[in-house]
């Protein structure tokens, strides 16, 4: 127990950053250590004040606010294998290189670094290992933060990356070499000797050495939703494969043949000696992964556990899982900001119970159950069939996928390659089989608190030996069941602006019905929308009523496919938006006392940013304007059709072709939001916008700035209740390092 509260207070001075909690255990451990000579207390001051100082620590290394966006010239060194992919870019099919460096030489930002870079169009594709000279313009790990969603900057912190950015310019000074250079061939060769399965080519390299690069995005979609993404990553279950096979192999081979060559060993029995081929195996795979983070803690785990058994040391399992903890939190003290450091010994502690009132069989079905419960807690994503799913795939990977793939490239045997490459095709047809299934539209994500009562609900049903009465675990679903959103009363309104980056995302929300306008940009793979959207509509359990998409433009509308469609999808440009009809000025309807009414476009036929439709949204208790991307020239035909608004959405995201004088003399809007990407390239909101803006008192909101904003207008007293995520929600990754009381 000691054990675990050290480590919880590590885990503790991560994740909040300040100093007063230091203070109250150091008055508790001077009161323990006088009265009852508890010197254990002490360790809980120690690993406290050692988490808040990694955070400053790792906060230190990041790009210094002076380089952000600027031009740098440094040395740097690939350290793992690049991402290298075809896309299509502005108009036209370009390369582009996702490159995980180590940097150093510039005089301002000392040391070395290590930074995330993209290459567009590059004159040179680099490889793992490769040394060179380089210009980038780097920024620092920040990301859009909304309710639901990845946080970037947290994310970045915990994996070491202190920058982010662009390759401009590269010159090589040495090609490829040391470990990371022979990981990128073994990639290659594991990759041309399946060359007639695509599958196989995707998947085998990320078994072997880690690398995921040839992983097409609809393909690890299909593993995610289905609940069967671990194991295209190198984790604690595929370092237990190896170190038990070879385990198995040293048990049988390996320790008999060593005490007859060596009598002295024969004080150790087989099963201890068995530990020697099993760790340097486990070693060895770590190795082929770059000792990624999943790897270090499995390896970690494995060594604690045979250093028990050497030295006969009888340790229980949740022993041994509370030292491993504290031994990776002591080499990699970030970690503990990282989910799947909680995911994976948060499944080696449900192992740990589960064995004590079910047979081994069933952990492979409880397991993933348990598993599913907590994805949708941490990641905000559903994935029922996880217990089929593992089922199946678990034991294909176990026994024949993973044994036979790095046998096959050890060996160089293309036949033992082939034959895993044969298991990935028959895992990925089952995979897609369920994931055509579905998640139902009925089933909520859980918000944290009712997660967390979930979990606890199935922890005490899977374990019948803690004394609890059964009847009462149905009220563990309560929390889920009646989670919703903040009750509005009839005209009232509430408007969601979402951090989207360099795009538009708004949700409007009357007592009964939700409007989403616009779902902000989409790239390979991915979306805003799915990321942040979606969660949040499924843990409020809205059901999006209508859809109003201002034109086509993909910072606009590239979401709108990972999004439940609802009946009626208007758009400016239904040419460019699927499924969708033209709004046009004077559709007009009502919701719970509040007006919605387009006023633009007036007739159909416009393109582009001129095509935007315009809503105004009005109530008993205020008013507001969404004008999309429309120019000063639609502004002017519309002044005549405009009446003074409490809020205004900025048009084209500040852009200085919008956001006239006329305009907000005409609307007196007493605040504004601009929707725009943190220090974007387009300079929006352009400065001479918000100059005119604080000329005329009108307060600004910036999702760029403040993150995800909620603008609430109504109430008894008409009062405006405005929420700013990274104000409302900060944590002390969003800033710079400051050591801070409170």
């Amino acid at each position: 127990m000691r054990m675990w509260l050290t480590a919880a207070a590590m885990v503790a001075g991560c994740w909040l950053g300040v100093l007063w909690p230091l203070l109250v255990l150091s008055v508790i451990a001077v009161a323990g250590v006088w009265r009852n000579r508890a010197l254990w207390l002490v360790w809980l001051v120690f690993g406290y004040g050692f988490g808040v100082w990694q955070l400053n620590e790792g906060l230190a290394q990041r790009l210094p606010v002076e380089l952000d966006r600027e031009m740098i010239r440094l040395q740097g060194e690939v350290v793992d294998v690049p991402v290298t992919r075809r896309e299509f870019r502005f108009g036209r099919w370009q390369w582009r290189q996702q490159i995980h460096m180590a940097v150093w030489g510039d005089d301002v930002w000392s040391g070395t670094h290590r930074v995330v870079l993209n290459s567009y169009g590059p004159s040179v594709l680099l490889k793992a290992g490769d040394q060179v000279l380089l210009s980038a313009e780097l920024k620092i790990p920040r990301g859009v933060y909304n309710h639901f969603g990845p946080d970037r900057a947290r994310s970045d912190l915990s994996a070491g990356v202190d920058a982010r950015g662009t390759l401009k310019q590269v010159s090589l000074i040495a090609n490829g070499g040391g470990v990371a250079a022979r990981r990128e061939r073994l990639s290659l060769r594991v990759g041309e000797a399946v060359n007639d399965s695509p599958f196989g080519q995707a998947v085998l390299p990320a078994l072997v050495v880690g690398d995921r690069s040839r992983l097409e995005p609809p393909l690890w979609r299909t593993f995610q939703v289905t609940g069967g993404a671990h194991l295209l990553a190198i984790s604690g279950l595929h370092i237990a494969i190896v170190a038990g096979w070879f385990w198995w192999l040293g048990r049988v081979l390996f320790a008999p043949v060593m005490q007859a060559l060596m009598p002295v060993l024969r004080r150790y029995s087989q099963q201890h000696l068995a530990w020697v081929p099993a760790l340097l195996a486990a070693t060895g795979y770590a190795a082929l992964s770059g000792f990624s983070l999943p790897t270090v803690r499995a390896l970690v785990m494995l060594i604690v556990v045979a250093l028990a058994q050497w030295w006969r040391v009888p340790i229980s399992l949740g022993r041994a899982l509370a030292l491993a903890l504290l031994v990776v939190l002591m080499i990699m003290p970030l970690a503990a900001l990282s989910e799947s450091l909680w995911l994976s010994f948060g499944a080696v502690a449900f192992i740990a119970m589960l064995t004590r009132s079910h047979a081994s069989w069933r952990l492979i079905i409880l397991l993933p159950t348990v598993m599913t419960m907590a994805s949708a807690v941490l990641f905000q994503q559903w994935t029922p069939s996880a217990p089929l799913a593992n089922l199946i795939l678990v034991p294909l990977y176990t026994l024949l996928v993973i044994p036979a793939a790095l046998l096959g490239a050890l060996l160089d045997q293309t036949w033992l390659l082939q034959a895993a490459a044969t298991g990935v095709e028959l895992s990925v047809w089952v995979m897609t089989w369920l994931a055509n299934q579905g998640v139902p539209s009925w089933l909520m994500l859980p918000s944290t608190v009712s997660g967390m009562v979930l979990m606890f609900g199935l922890m005490l049903l899977l374990m019948p030996f803690v004394p609890f009465p059964r009847r009462l675990l149905p009220l563990c679903l309560l929390p889920w069941l009646t989670q919703q959103p903040e009750p509005l009363a009839s005209g009232e309104w509430s408007l969601t602006a979402f951090d989207v980056g360099q795009g538009l995302a708004v949700a409007i929300r009357t007592r009964e019905h939700l409007l989403i306008y616009d779902a902000g940009p989409s790239w390979p793979g991915g979306s805003v929308a799915a990321q942040s959207l979606s969660p949040w509509l499924s843990v409020t359990g809205q059901k999006v009523d209508r859809m109003l998409i201002s034109h086509g433009d993909n910072d606009h509308a590239g979401g709108l496919t990972d999004l439940p469609l609802p009946d009626l999808l208007l758009s400016g440009e239904p040419q460019r938006v699927p499924g969708s009809r033209l709004c046009q000025a004077g559709d007009q309807w009502q919701w719970d006392g509040v007006t919605f009414t387009v006023l633009w476009p007036r007739e159909p036929g416009r393109k582009g940013n001129a095509a935007s439709c315009v809503l105004h949204v009005g109530g008993p208790f205020g008013s507001a304007l969404l004008p999309g991307d429309i120019g000063i020239q639609q502004e002017y035909r519309l002044l005549g059709a405009l009446t003074p608004v409490d809020l205004l959405v900025l048009g084209h995201h500040g852009s200085q072709s919008s956001t006239s004088a006329a305009l907000l003399r005409q609307l007196q809007p007493r605040f504004a939001i601009a929707s725009a990407g943190y220090r974007n390239r387009f300079n929006h909101p352009h400065p001479k916008v918000l100059s005119k803006l604080d000329s005329a008192g009108i307060t600004v909101l910036r999702t760029d700035r403040d993150g995800m904003i909620v603008f609430r207008q109504g109430g008894a007293d008409n009062g405006r209740l405005i929420t700013k995520w990274r104000q409302a929600y900060a944590r002390p990754w969003h800033g710079p390092a400051v050591w801070r009381l409170w």
